[in-house]
């Protein structure tokens, strides 16, 4: 087995693929800065978010449920009732649902949405095989992990409010949903009664809290009292939750494995809560420490008690204040920074944080004027672990590591400045791309844009492609055009055929009705956004496999004619001549499609003549030679004056026997030109 030195370096090794020993310092670091002033009770104390009803301006309230053990009746008493204040979450011990296996073994509950819990905590539920409990569950927390609480006065309530069982389901539980009922159902039950119709509730009132009492002669209890305040309640807390009551540790010096210090007080790292970044590294699974023995793994994984609390108080920091959904996946970020004495953690999560929504979250194209300053410069690197939750447990799904300082700030800069570049480029209406809703706000090219144009099928939900594209630009790894081509063909396929029920991230345009000019407005913001994301990935380097002829003009052109504005669209995208001739072959589909919509041929049965699967050399020659033939049949909707020069344009750039483009590829040059938009005067070829 492994020495503590050895074990320290060993843990640090194999945490490097989802904790690594920098993670740890940021987060003992943070849980150090949210300690100050913190009280024992806070760790596991739950302040309910009522910001939303405080804004409604509803009427915030507490009340009791009283166990009445000399009358056996459970009593809900309007004159329990008072104004809610946040120190009533403390004064009626309102811990926080810790789920997963855990017992409940709650006094006060969230009334809105946890009174299933007290059902639990004193009643029990179903066995599997739907057998009646003998006890709560408190009680059997009792009993199990607590024995020597069995005689306290606590346990004593405890057994004695369980008889209360059936007057408790009879008063206050669905019989058909077979739940505690907050507010009274639609269609009102006979045999009970909600909480809220119980207390005589309105609508403006907001029950916040609901704490249980109990009453009882024969144990001494005379007056309704707390059962937070019963005798033996603060004993079960403090020895299950607060790491100082525990008599695991034993007073011998050993090495701390987060801090990498030697204390007196290390013992096997238990955190209280499931929900929690530090059980990426755990006992019970240990995908993390393969190479530890089972016998030695207390010694090999283990933390001082303030160590465990710093780190148990840095992730719930994070967790409930700086996560970012990244391509729809909940992502902590966690900075590694120079100095961790020197810097004041919560001000540069803040910043960072801000700085990542800008990078990953859909924004306004104003509101990223003034965001392009660098990040803190006490930061070096960046991680985001992705992970799955119901609040009640925690499972790492990605992991973006080691993104630099420089290349995070330089990412949100070049999509800053490609969103502006494209602002000027005439051609491509780049602010109606853009845009989204009713009010048709100009937004901002960042991931978010990505994540919206890479589909993700529902039924391959398991891998997110959009995913492993953030994250191989994200760590600096070059991406493969090809793969991008063939995410836009599979794009183009939706709108086509309006397959949206089949992705999860992909919407038709709104407020569009008609399916052909659904596909030209969807087409158009689809292929332009591509080509953003690839002007993006161009200038980080970042972009293999896709000929570049040009260096990316970022110099204003003035083009007075059709073709001149065309030609600075070349320049500014650097167009290589294969990538021209399909620009060209879609710019001729655009004009016989337009010439179709005169001749009252709304549906534009020329896009019937598209590979939408990707077009290859035969698919090209195909549409180009039923191109020709259009011309000459819609004559006379000018397309001799349009399309022709089109065609021609192509013909000049077309080299079938040396054509190395991908069918995917060509497909979406075909469409930059079907798109391409320029305002004409009257001498000029015509649109």
């Amino acid at each position: 087995m492994l020495s503590p030195v050895n074990c320290h370096k060993k843990c640090i090794l194999l945490g490097n693929k989802y904790l690594s020993k920098a993670m740890l310092q940021t987060l003992i670091q943070i849980g150090k800065q949210v300690s100050h002033g913190r009280g024992e009770w806070d760790d596991i104390i739950d302040v309910p978010d009522i910001s939303k009803e405080r804004e409604k301006g509803l009427r915030l309230l507490t009340a009791t449920m009283l166990f009445d053990l000399d009358e056996m009746q459970i009593v809900l008493d309007e004159n329990s009732i008072k104004e809610y204040s946040e120190d009533d979450s403390h004064n009626f011990k309102n811990i926080k649902i810790q789920g997963g296996n855990n017992k409940a073994i709650y006094a006060c509950v969230y009334a809105p949405k946890s009174l299933e819990q007290l059902r639990k905590t004193f009643f029990g539920v179903l066995d599997k095989e739907g057998k009646t409990p003998e006890k709560g569950q408190f009680s059997e927390a009792i009993d199990k992990d607590f024995g020597h609480l069995s005689s306290s006065l606590l346990s004593l309530v405890l057994k004695d409010i369980f008889r209360l069982r059936s007057e408790f389901e009879e008063k206050f539980i669905d019989q058909e949903s077979k739940s505690f009922l907050y507010r009274p159902p639609q269609k009102q039950p006979e045999k009970h009664t909600s909480v809220a119709q119980q207390l005589s509730l309105d609508k403006q009132d907001f029950l916040v809290l609901l704490a249980t009492s109990v009453k009882s002669t024969q144990l001494g209890i005379i007056t309704p009292t707390l059962i937070s305040q019963i005798e033996g309640y603060e004993t079960f807390m403090k020895a299950k939750f607060l790491v100082s009551e525990k008599d695991s540790i034993d007073s011998n010096q050993k090495l701390c494995y987060a801090s990498g210090e030697v204390y007196e007080d290390v013992g096997e790292i238990a955190f209280n809560t499931r929900y929690n970044i530090n059980k990426m590294f755990v006992t019970t699974t240990r995908n993390y420490a393969s190479n530890f023995s089972n016998d030695g793994f207390g010694q090999s994984y283990q933390a001082s008690n303030a160590v465990q609390k710093f780190l148990e108080r840095g992730s719930d920091y994070l967790l409930n204040n700086h996560t970012v959904l990244i391509a729809g996946i909940n992502h902590c970020i966690i900075p590694q920074v120079f100095s961790q004495n020197q810097v004041d953690s919560m001000v540069l999560m803040t910043k960072l944080t801000n700085r990542s929504e800008f990078l990953f979250r859909i924004q306004e194209a104003k509101d990223l004027t003034n965001q392009i300053e660098d990040t803190d410069p006490d930061i070096y690197w960046i991680d985001f672990i992705g992970y799955e939750s119901d609040g009640n447990f925690f499972k790492t799904i990605n992991y973006i590591k080691n993104v630099s300082k420089k290349h995070f700030d330089r990412l949100l800069k070049t999509f800053q400045k490609i969103n502006r570049e494209f602002n000027q480029v005439e051609g491509i209406e780049w602010q109606n791309v853009m845009s989204r809703g009713k009010d048709t706000l100009p937004l901002s090219l960042n991931f978010q844009t990505l994540y919206s144009i890479t589909p993700l099928r529902k039924d391959k939900e398991k891998k997110n492609e959009a995913l492993v594209l953030f994250k191989a630009i994200l760590e600096q790894r070059k991406v493969d055009a090809q793969k991008l081509f063939e995410h836009y063909v599979e794009l183009v396929l939706c709108h086509r055929y309006h397959r949206y029920k089949s992705y999860n991230n992909i919407y038709a345009p709104e407020t569009i009705n008609d399916k052909t000019v659904h596909f030209d407005y969807a087409i158009r913001n689809a292929t332009y956004q591509y080509l953003a994301i690839f002007q993006v990935l161009k200038r980080l380097n970042l972009l293999k496999n896709m000929e570049d002829a040009n260096t990316i003009s970022t110099e204003e052109q003035e083009p007075t004619s059709y073709q001149q504005k065309t030609e600075a669209f070349f320049e500014a995208m650097g167009y290589t001549e294969a990538q021209k001739a399909m620009f060209y072959l879609g710019r001729a589909l655009s004009g016989i499609a337009s010439a179709q919509v005169k001749a009252k041929h709304a549906n534009k049965p020329i896009l019937e003549k598209v590979n939408y699967n990707g077009m290859d050399v035969k698919s090209i020659l195909k549409l180009y030679a039923d191109l020709r033939e259009k011309v000459k049949q819609y004559v006379k909707y000018d397309t001799l004056r349009f399309v022709e020069p089109q065609l021609g344009n192509f013909d000049e750039r077309f080299q079938p026997t040396n054509w190395k483009m991908s069918s995917e590829e060509a497909l979406f040059f075909l469409f930059s030109g079907y798109s391409f938009r320029v305002s004409t005067d009257k001498k000029s070829d015509n649109n």
